[in-house]
């Protein structure tokens, strides 16, 4: 069984009052988070729900300045801009009135929100009672045209798959030192590594090759200067060996 709770309390008193009562036991720890503060809170040893946070479903299906309604079978919530801004119990025994006067509400907060008008209202739907209160909701949720704003995000199975659970300290704590190491090395590489690589493998090779090139081209010069001494040498020896012709005077 799935259940979507609220994430985001006004307060820690809000937090525990929601989850809490005197029967169960503190074995499930769970987070809620308010104006970047955390808090702690605890459900039911006895349930076998998945839990899953209502403001991050809001987050991750919705744009800005769109509302989610969900509907269960005792509560009635909107969500604006992934905030809660309305929660209210339902009596099962006066479902058709509570979901009336929520709707009215509904109406009145997106009218305040949007100017005036709002095009769709989005809601998600977990009840036994699911056809009959989708219906209630669509026959009052009509505008000025006649035409049903109310919008089915999806089934609650299909929409909270893909959700990870909230995180915790630790899973927190890792990811943050994985970004951190991450951008870290990225800067490095950018600023550091790169030159480095360059200068190992492109200066290095290119000043192998020109030391390599001045060797044999000096190799070459003492060949040529052991050539030429030789030359010289030789030509010496030849040139002593002549005899110039005397000249004769008339």
């Amino acid at each position: 069984m799935v259940r979507l709770v609220i994430t985001d309390f006004d307060s820690k008193e809000d937090s525990e009052y929601f989850y809490i009562s005197d029967e169960f036991d503190a074995s499930q720890n769970m987070f809620t988070y308010d104006s970047f503060k955390k808090y702690n809170v605890y459900l039911s040893k006895y349930t076998n729900d998945e839990i899953y946070s209502l403001n991050l479903l809001s987050k991750k299906y919705l744009r800005k300045n769109q509302f989610l309604i969900h509907i269960s079978d005792s509560e009635y919530v909107i969500l604006f801009n992934h905030k809660t801004v309305y929660s209210a119990k339902i009596n099962q025994n006066f479902i058709t009135d509570d979901m009336i006067k929520s709707i009215l509400i509904t109406k009145h907060i997106a009218m305040l929100s949007s100017g005036g008008a709002i095009e769709n209202v989005y809601y998600v739907i977990s009840s036994k009672y699911k056809s009959a209160v989708e219906n209630i909701l669509k026959q009052n949720t009509k505008n000025e045209k006649n035409d049903v704003i109310a919008e089915s995000l999806g089934e609650i199975w299909d929409l909270v798959k893909p959700l990870n659970e909230l995180d915790t300290f630790k899973s927190h704590s890792s990811k943050l030192i994985y970004s951190s190491f991450l951008i870290g090395g990225a800067l490095w590489a950018i600023f550091f590594g790169l030159n480095m690589f360059a200068d190992k493998i492109f200066q290095r090779e290119s000043l192998d090759n020109l030391k390599r090139e001045v060797k044999i081209e000096d190799q070459l010069i003492k060949r040529q200067q052991i050539f030429l001494n030789n030359s010289q040498q030789k030509f010496k020896e030849i040139t002593e060996c002549l005899t110039l012709p005397e000249v004769k005077n008339d």
